[in-house]
């Protein structure tokens, strides 16, 4: 910033000021004595003394009087003046100042207004991109000890990696706009078991049709000589949202979102030469609209806590599909497909830390709660097998998952 403007100014401010400070008090005083001294009162002179003096309007430049116009014109330059030297400084850490046609929102008001100098230019800033990949250590729960054969159970689904990437654009430091991608996480738990003995299993055969299961171990006269479950879970998802940043405070955002989940179980059997399986897929195509909000409170110089919050809401097309072939004949072999409400709710925190003037770590832990959806462990629930098995859909489990994420931010 100039130093220099303000002596300038001063020196302007002082010299209008005593300018007509001198205008107003000859004209005061000579009124003053024209009324002690009983002299006429013409609007042209005055008398003192016996003599008749001539006066002169302060506002008649041709006639020896100051011209206001242009002292009024040197004012407003001064202000001017002054006015420029402000707006080069500009907001804190916001660069060069704009003109108040232009600015938009970044006012944080109308344009002009009182907080920026009653009409002066508003400032900006540049405008700036941030790019963040996180890897996310998730789990399903909910699986743990679910089993259709009577001797083993699955057991509970491992954590698996994922990245989660986000990418964003604010072109005028308030409002911008994002896109982000998560997944794939897959989960999957195999459990396999063969027994001297033999196995059976929880399934039970249409009452209209007995010995329909024997490949499965249904009575103790047939038992299984070997098993197999898998239980395998997908969920990946994409949005675009539309963002309103808070300095480094907070980042809130509404969007749309597409999540993709999808579950498949299968339970096969051998039984001497011959084989079974059940198998059942429950998927489920989710797009709708979210809010959420990123709020990060300071801890030291460098490091800060956050909390990340998202709301959804979303029309849920499910489907789901169902086959048991017991040998070579097929029992039932069924789908339905059905559209649902659901819902996905995210809660993370952890801390962050400013690496350097661009970049950022963080790491924490996030819970998310997905409700409305069909699962495979939801189809299967009824044990009977009959020729409609699996023709009717049940799209209103929950789901929840669990981890850590840790990742970095970049900020240009």
């Amino acid at each position: 910033m100039n130093n220099n403007w303000f002596p300038r100014f001063a020196a302007r401010l002082f010299g209008t000021l005593a300018a007509v400070g001198l205008a107003w008090s000859g004209l005061g005083n000579a009124a003053t004595h024209a009324q002690q001294f009983g002299g006429p009162s013409s609007s042209n002179t005055m008398m003192h003394d016996g003599q008749a003096f001539r006066v002169v309007q302060a506002s008649d430049p041709a006639a020896g009087g100051w011209d206001l116009g242009a002292m009024q014109s040197a004012m407003n330059a001064s202000s001017s003046s002054f006015g420029n030297e402000v707006a080069q400084v500009g907001h804190h850490g916001l660069g060069q100042a704009q003109a108040c046609g232009s600015c938009g929102t970044q006012c944080g008001g109308a344009c002009g207004s009182a907080g920026y100098g009653g009409g002066m230019a508003c400032p900006t800033c540049d405008p700036y991109r941030y790019a963040s990949v996180e890897a996310l250590f998730m789990r399903r729960e909910g699986i743990d000890n679910f089993t259709v054969a009577r001797d083993f159970a699955l057991d509970d689904l491992d954590f698996e990696w994922a990245p989660r990437i986000t990418v964003g654009v604010v072109p005028d430091c308030v409002n911008g706009f994002e896109v982000g991608f998560t997944g794939v996480l897959d989960w999957e738990s195999d459990v396999s078991v063969a027994a001297v003995d033999g196995l059976s299993t929880l399934l039970i055969e249409d009452p209209l049709q007995p010995g329909t299961l024997g490949t499965f171990g249904f009575d103790a006269a047939d038992e299984a000589d070997a098993q197999r479950q898998i239980y395998e879970s997908r969920f990946w998802s994409v949005e675009m949202n539309r963002t309103m940043m808070a300095w480094d405070v907070a980042k809130l955002l509404i969007g749309g979102r597409y999540i993709d989940f999808e579950e498949d179980f299968n339970y096969s059997t051998v039984n001497g030469a011959n084989t079974g399986l059940l198998r059942n897929n429950a998927a489920n195509r989710m797009i709708g609209l979210q809010v959420g909000a990123d709020i990060y409170n300071p801890m030291g110089r460098f490091s800060s806590s956050y909390v990340r919050a998202r709301a959804g809401g979303f029309l849920n097309i499910a489907e789901s599909s169902v086959l048991v072939r017991n040998e070579t004949d097929i029992l039932a072999n069924g789908s339905e497909e059905s559209t649902e409400l659901s819902g996905m709710f995210e809660f993370g925190t952890g801390v962050r830390y400013q690496v350097g003037e661009l970049m950022a770590v963080r790491g924490g832990f996030e819970a998310w709660y997905l409700t409305g959806v069909a699962t495979s462990e939801e189809q299967i629930s009824s044990a009977t097998v009959t020729p409609t098995f699996g023709r009717s859909l049940i799209a209103d489990d929950d789901v929840f998952f669990i981890g850590l994420t840790f990742g970095a931010e970049l900020k240009y």
